[in-house]
């Protein structure tokens, strides 16, 4: 069935409106009149009843889309089939260059305008537009009477054009569907939809290699890519294919290239052009390894599992941002931490993208723009006082938006809370940054409880909505629990989202209050929870190890036996075994603060110890992202197996500050009482807020 762009346009709506949505937004989003939409509805319905789908105009929602969901999907795909019978004047432009760029010479005005179903004064204005765009890639576009039109420029220059017009026009789900077809040898239709004609811009057999070389990109990258990355990623490979074949080549710089040489990315695309060389028979130079590697890092997904604390110029950057967004909105968002470390982890990526002039696409520009204007303008001019050097376009922008209006919408009141029990191994390490992570990533979790995998069989499970752990429980049935890695991907978040989705909070217990004791009980609790901190930070000290030729086994032997003579632990030999048997399960190099977190639940304690030990040398060992980090510092972090509730929380609140950039930057200190300070400081305020009855976890 042929239909309109504009219909085609009112049915995506539609289908990604899942809870409905009014004819007036539709209006806004589409840019026609509220009367065109009713108009246009009619047609659609139709359309929608040869689906066995229904419109359903809801008072108060608007219109929504009801039926089956097999067939709604079958829409869906068949909306990427379908050819429209008139173009947007988007779809238009898009058509005309992809029409230039593929021409070897001039291009009839009137033909282009045959095409298009419009007047040649139409493709004359097109045109006008066009040459804007193609000028930030140094092309031009040359027309002449009786010659036609035609793009000039170098083969580089189209290639980045190239580039950029699909990343900007091409929706994720078709790129791939086209190029699956492709890859199985299915029949493509005639390039009737902008995204086919797109697509026919890199060659088939190209395409096909390329797509072999990234069949198991997941196993070469230590965190996944969302699929705008994927698809950046193909078109970029297929292009350096051509560029190498022509004999052109591209120059890194050398310096710029060593640090690259050094990331897990370097490696994964050192593996992928391999392949690649192997299929075409062609050299890569490594400066291309090295441009692979830009778009590998370019690429992570927000939020990625890395536990990667920024420059210090990186979150005054940040900081900065939500201050001015706070004095032009008039809103208190210095004390969302987690806007903090959301900005953090979206710009540092971003930030690489912008100096590199890699593009990103943001399929949710339009609506951010259409719902949230007057933040989009404020965010926009925040964005260009922190950082006036860079041209940031607004995809980023709007994703900057979302992690503000996130922050704004937590001050509603009503909002749900979720009770969460975390369990790892011991209860005291990865626990704690798990529990902060989550929090994070899920603004609606109430974390109530960090337990060790000991403690599970006696606590209550009525009293969480969720129990999310390190390591598999032996005593629950899989169904009743989530595992998880210490450091949470997205993947992870994405599961616990989707659960929580379908649970409503427990009433067992109030949510943010403390259960029902009395009085004494209460103080009895906040008396041993300032003893147990008082005790540690006593008896924290930094002593120094000489490890020139010691290995791992050897460093920890000689940390435990200083314990010993304090009377801390009683023999060294099982406590370092149970370390070194904790570290098998998963990294504890913390990557940014250059420290590896070991801690372990033993017979062998007699009671909590938290000491740290400097390296002369520095140390490898598997880092929580699981690659490999060089520390010069050990944390060692003790408990014998029964420890009171309170002290548990007090080390908990020490390893959660392990993921805090401010750590890192007091771990480097030489002075031990500076350090010493800082753990006290930060245990004065986890006490005080305890007293004060505040939230806490």
């Amino acid at each position: 069935m042929n239909i309109s762009s504009r219909q085609r346009q009112i049915l995506e709506i539609l289908l990604r409106e899942r809870d409905g949505i009014t004819v007036r937004e539709i209006a806004e989003e589409v840019q026609i009149s509220s009367r065109t939409v009713h108009r246009e509805l009619n047609d659609v319905e139709k359309l929608l009843n040869r689906y066995e789908l229904k419109l359903k105009k809801k008072a108060g929602t608007g219109l929504l889309i009801q039926g089956d969901q097999e067939k709604l999907e079958e829409l869906k795909q068949a909306l990427l089939r379908m050819i429209p019978n008139e173009y947007t004047p988007d779809e238009r432009k898009t058509f005309i260059l992809c029409t230039l760029l593929e021409a070897t010479e001039p291009v009839k005005l009137i033909g282009l305008a045959y095409d298009l179903k419009v007047t040649p004064a139409t493709i004359s204005h097109d045109l006008d537009e066009i040459s804007d765009w193609a000028a930030q890639f140094n092309l031009q576009i040359i027309r002449r009477r009786g010659y036609g039109v035609e793009i000039t420029g170098t083969e580089e220059s189209k290639r980045k054009a190239i580039s950029a017009l699909i990343a900007e026009n091409v929706d994720e789900s078709e790129f791939i569907r086209l190029l699956k077809d492709n890859i199985q040898h299915k029949p493509v239709q005639a390039l009737d939809t902008a995204s086919q004609r797109l697509f026919h811009l890199i060659p088939k057999e190209r395409l096909v290699a390329v797509e072999h070389a990234l069949a198991d990109l997941s196993g070469l990258l230590p965190y996944p890519l969302a699929d705008s990355a994927y698809i950046g990623l193909v078109v970029h490979l297929s292009l350096v294919i051509e560029r190498i074949a022509k004999g052109e080549q591209i120059e890194i710089d050398p310096v710029y290239l060593h640090e690259l040489e050094g990331t897990p990315e370097f490696q994964a695309a050192k593996q992928i052009v391999e392949r690649l060389e192997s299929y075409f028979r062609l050299p890569f130079p490594v400066d291309e390894i090295g441009y692979v590697t830009m778009h590998l890092r370019g690429a992570k997904l927000r939020g990625s599992q890395f536990l990667e604390d920024p420059r210090a110029e990186l979150t005054a950057s940040a900081k900065k941002l939500i201050r001015i967004c706070e004095e032009k909105l008039g809103a208190d968002l210095s004390d969302d931490r987690s806007l903090l470390q959301g900005l953090i982890t979206h710009l540092e990526p971003a930030v690489h993208r912008l100096k590199r002039n890699l593009k990103i696409r943001n399929p949710l520009l339009k609506k951010i723009k259409a719902d949230y204007s007057e933040l989009f303008q404020v965010v926009q001019e925040a964005v260009s006082e922190v950082f006036p050097r860079l041209r940031v376009p607004d995809e980023e922008i709007g994703y900057l938006v979302m992690h503000i209006g996130s922050s704004l919408e937590k001050t509603d009141r009503g909002r749900k809370h979720f009770r969460v029990l975390i369990v790892c191994s011991s209860g005291i390490g990865s626990s704690k940054m798990l529990a902060a992570r989550l929090k994070s990533a899920v603004p609606e979790i109430r974390v109530l409880r960090n337990a060790s995998v000991f403690e599970i069989n006696d606590i209550d499970d009525k009293e969480y909505d969720l129990i999310v752990s390190t390591i598999p429980i032996p005593s629950k049935n899989p169904e009743d629990y989530i595992v998880v890695s210490p450091m949470l991907t997205e993947k992870e978040i994405e599961k616990i989202r989707s659960v929580l989705r379908k649970n409503q909070p427990s009433s067992t217990v109030k949510t943010g209050q403390p259960p029902e004791a009395s009085s004494l009980g209460q103080l009895e609790s906040l008396h041993a929870s300032l003893g147990y901190a008082v005790d540690l930070m006593k008896n924290f000290h930094l002593v120094t190890i000489e490890n020139q030729d010691m290995n791992l086994p050897e460093i920890l032997f000689q940390a435990c036996e200083t314990l010993v003579n304090q009377g801390i632990v009683k023999q060294s030999e099982p406590v370092v075994h149970q370390l070194l048997e904790r570290e098998k399960q998963g990294g504890l190099g913390i990557p940014e603060a250059k420290a590896g977190l070991f801690h372990c639940r033993s017979e062998q304690v007699t009671k909590p110890s938290f000491t740290m030990y400097a390296l002369r040398d520095p140390l490898p060992i598997r880092s929580m992202d699981e690659g490999t980090v060089e520390i010069d510092k050990i944390l060692l972090m003790l408990t014998p197996v029964s420890i009171p509730r309170e002290a548990a929380e007090i080390l908990s609140e020490i390893s959660a500050l392990f993921i805090e950039p401010e750590t890192a930057r007091i771990l480097a200190s030489d002075d031990p009482s500076d350090i010493r300070q800082y753990f006290i400081q930060h245990l004065y305020r986890f006490c005080s807020e305890k007293i004060n009855h505040r939230e806490r976890l």
